[in-house]
C-alpha cells in the first residue's frame, strides 16, 4: 500500500475476500464539517464510511457514517479502522484507543485478530412495537430495548433465518437498528440486523449488536464467553465475551482496495 493512501476498502469479519463486510476508511489530517463526512460516505455507498484522525496523544479519533445518517458506534467498522491503523499508520502498540465521542472504544491486537471492547448495553423487555412486527411480518417472541436498537427474540435459528421483511414498512426514528435473534443451532446465540434508517436494508455481518445481544444471551445462559453466530448473508462466528462493564468480541480484516482521494472533490 502506497505510503500516501488515504481510503481504504476493507472486509471486517474476514479472512478472505468475498466474505466479511466492507467498509470503507478514509484517513484524515484533521475532522470536516458532518455533512462534507456524510457526502463522501454518500459517494463512496458502502454499508459504512469510518473516518479516522491520528492525534498527537496517541489516540485516534474515529467517526462512522452509513449511507443515509451517521452512526455512533459500528463494530465492523472500528474493526476495520484499527486494521488500517495498525496497517497503514505505522502502529506499533497491541491496543489501539478510539474517541468516538462520548465513548471511548479499545481495540486489542491478538496475532492477527482484533479485539472489540464495547459498551455493555443492557436491555430490557418491551411490549410488542406495532410497526416492527408488521416489518417482519410475524409476532416475536419477546422484544427489547437497548441503548440503541430494539431487540426481536425468535423461538428458533430457523425462524430467524426464514424472516423475510417488508422494507416498505417504516420502522419509528428512535430505532436505528432492529436486531433478530434466538438460540443457535450450533452456537449459543444467532441474530441477523436491519437498519434501513442509515441506508442499509440488511447487514452483512454486524459487530456492534453484540454489545446488546451478548449481555443478553449472558443473562439467559449464565455464560460469559459466548459464541454469537450472524446468519446474514455475509455472516459467521463472533467470539463474545460478557463482563459487568464490557462487551468484547474477535474478528479479522482484509484490505480489498487502496488508493488516493481529494476529500474535498468528494464532497
Amino acid at each position: 500500500m502506497g505510503a500516501n493512501n488515504n481510503l481504504f476498502i476493507v472486509k471486517a469479519f474476514a479472512s478472505q475476500f468475498f466474505t466479511g463486510n466492507p467498509a470503507a476508511v478514509c484517513v484524515l489530517d484533521q475532522l470536516l464539517p458532518d455533512m462534507q463526512l456524510q457526502q463522501i460516505a454518500r459517494e463512496l455507498n458502502q454499508p459504512i464510511t469510518s473516518f479516522v484522525v491520528r492525534e498527537k496523544n496517541g489516540i485516534y479519533q474515529l467517526r462512522h457514517f452509513g449511507p443515509k445518517n451517521p452512526v455512533e458506534i459500528c463494530g465492523h467498522g472500528t474493526v476495520a479502522a484499527a486494521h488500517v491503523v495498525r496497517e497503514s499508520l505505522g502502529h506499533k502498540s497491541n491496543s489501539i484507543q478510539f474517541c468516538l465521542g462520548r465513548f471511548r472504544i479499545r481495540v486489542g491486537i491478538i496475532n492477527d485478530a482484533f479485539e472489540l471492547e464495547m459498551p455493555n448495553f443492557l436491555c430490557k423487555p418491551i411490549n410488542d412495537v406495532p410497526c416492527v412486527t408488521k416489518f417482519l411480518g410475524v409476532n416475536a417472541f419477546q422484544m427489547y430495548k437497548s441503548f440503541y436498537d430494539v431487540i426481536a427474540e425468535f423461538p428458533s435459528e430457523y425462524a430467524v433465518r426464514a424472516l423475510k421483511p417488508d422494507f416498505s414498512v417504516p420502522l419509528v426514528e428512535s430505532i436505528r437498528a432492529l436486531l433478530v435473534t434466538a438460540p443457535g443451532a450450533n452456537s449459543d446465540y444467532c441474530y441477523r440486523v436491519f437498519a434501513p434508517s442509515i441506508g442499509v436494508n440488511e447487514d452483512y455481518f454486524c459487530g456492534s449488536a453484540n454489545g446488546a445481544l451478548g449481555p443478553l444471551w449472558n443473562y439467559k445462559l449464565k455464560k460469559s464467553e459466548l459464541l454469537g453466530y450472524s446468519v446474514s448473508e455475509r455472516g459467521g462466528p463472533v467470539p463474545c465475551f460478557v463482563d459487568g462493564h464490557s462487551v468484547r468480541i474477535l474478528g479479522k480484516a482484509l484490505t480489498w482496495f487502496s488508493g488516493n482521494i481529494e476529500m474535498e472533490a468528494c464532497a
